[in-house]
Formats: structure tokens, C-alpha cells, sequence
């Protein structure tokens, strides 16, 4: 607060406060070993107001994991990756398939839970009264229930692997060269060199390298001090 108060009439001072600040909130986390969404959402946001974009990214996409449907969060979400040098477009089938399977990509995973919970409770009392009255449309209501179970399950399925297999990150560094191999004797992958802000998933790590996917497909070797992994 003191920082935001000193925005405009102390420049200087207000950025000592907000580097401050940075240090107290990651000591909690760090130090503490809490993990919150207001947590990391406030790191984010001391991040974004030094103009970090890497670190503001980085824990506003921790925040997510916490509070995904935080309408702040994702309003300061989107203004930093407005503010990246780089644009890197997600791949059409991927923009395909957030348009059919909005559901999965809009809600959070706990409302997914919950309505699997509640859709395969309507099937089993569906299927009950089916075999009772033993009429045609109860079958349908029941064959229904049982699809939509069958979806929910498999976006909680989905949630549960790549949670454990895909491991996203960000690129923190300024500017970064990615490399066709895990050195700096290989050839540069793009012509273009990397920027701080931009976000991957991890395909495979050894030793000081990260090789990563972009949101558009291309892949790359990194050094693992340039980027984090959320």
C-alpha cells in the first residue's frame, strides 16, 4: 500500500518498498511453505508493478492453480501477457478443442467434481426407477446421465494426468536463445530470440537444460536458470 501511495510523487522509494515487499511475500512462501491463491496473486502483482513480466506471470499462473475463477486475477493475467514482446498463438486444434470442450477449460476443477458427483447420482436413481417402471423414457434420461458422467470423468481424468505428467513453466529471463540441443554449440531454433514472459511445458529435462513446447508447437532447448516451472 505504501508503494501504490508512492506510485506517482516517489518513483524511487515506491520501487525499494515494492522490491521489499517481494522479498517478505516469497520469505512466507519460501520460508513458510504456504501456498495460497491470495499469496501468489499479491506476488504477482508486486512482480508486475516492478515490470517483471516473467515473475508476474509465473505467480499469477500459481495464483490460478488456487482461485482460477478470480476475476482480478485473470483481468492482471491477461493485461501481462498483453505487455510481452512475444506472440505466440496456440495451435489451431488446441483453439478447436477449447471451443468444443469449453466446459472443461471454463469450469475449475472442484465444479467438475462436484457436478460428476451429482450427474452419476441422477444415473444411478434413473437406472433405479427404470428397472421399476420399466418405461421407454427413463432409458434415455438413464443412457443421458450416463454420458454425461462419462465426460465429467474423463475431464477429471484428464486434470488428474496432466497434473502429474505435464509440467508448465516461464521463461524468466530477458531474452533467451532457444537451441536445436542442450548446449550452446547447437544452432538457434527460431530466428528470433525468446523473451521474459513466455510460457512452455515441459518435455524434457537434464542436466542445466529444459527442453520445452511452446503454445504453438515449436520446440526448443532453454537453460534452466532462464525459466521456472509453475
Amino acid at each position: 500500500r505504501q508503494a501504490n501511495d508512492l506510485l506517482q510523487t516517489d518513483p524511487a522509494r515506491a520501487r525499494l518498498l515494492f522490491e521489499r515487499a517481494a522479498l517478505c511475500f516469497e520469505a512466507v512462501h519460501r520460508e513458510g511453505g504456504i501456498e495460497n491463491g491470495r499469496l501468489f496473486y499479491n506476488i504477482g502483482n508486486v512482480y508486475f508493478r516492478l515490470g517483471d513480466m516473467g515473475k508476474a506471470i509465473l505467480n499469477y499462473r500459481r495464483a490460478e492453480r488456487f482461485i482460477p475463477h478470480d476475476l482480478n486475477l485473470q483481468q492482471n493475467l491477461s493485461y501481462a501477457r498483453s505487455r510481452l514482446v512475444d506472440r505466440i498463438e496456440p495451435k489451431p486444434e488446441t483453439q478447436v478443442l477449447r471451443t468444443i470442450f469449453f466446459w472443461h477449460y471454463d469450469l475449475g476443477g472442484t465444479v467438475r467434481a462436484w457436478l460428476l458427483a451429482a450427474a452419476a447420482g441422477f444415473f444411478w436413481l434413473a437406472a433405479g426407477i427404470s428397472l421399476l417402471l420399466r418405461r421407454s423414457w427413463l432409458r434415455y434420461l438413464t443412457v443421458f446421465w450416463a454420458l454425461v458422467s462419462l465426460l465429467l470423468a474423463g475431464s477429471v481424468a484428464l486434470d488428474a494426468y496432466e497434473e502429474a505428467n505435464i509440467h508448465p513453466g516461464v521463461i524468466l529471463e530477458g531474452e533467451v536463445i532457444g537451441r536445436k540441443g542442450d548446449s550452446t554449440t547447437f544452432e538457434p531454433s527460431f530466428k528470433e530470440p525468446l523473451h521474459m514472459g513466455v510460457e512452455f511445458k515441459l518435455v524434457e529435462a537434464r542436466q542445466g537444460w529444459l527442453h520445452i513446447e511452446l503454445a504453438d508447437g515449436r520446440r526448443c532447448w532453454i537453460p534452466a536458470s532462464a525459466a521456472e516451472l509453475i
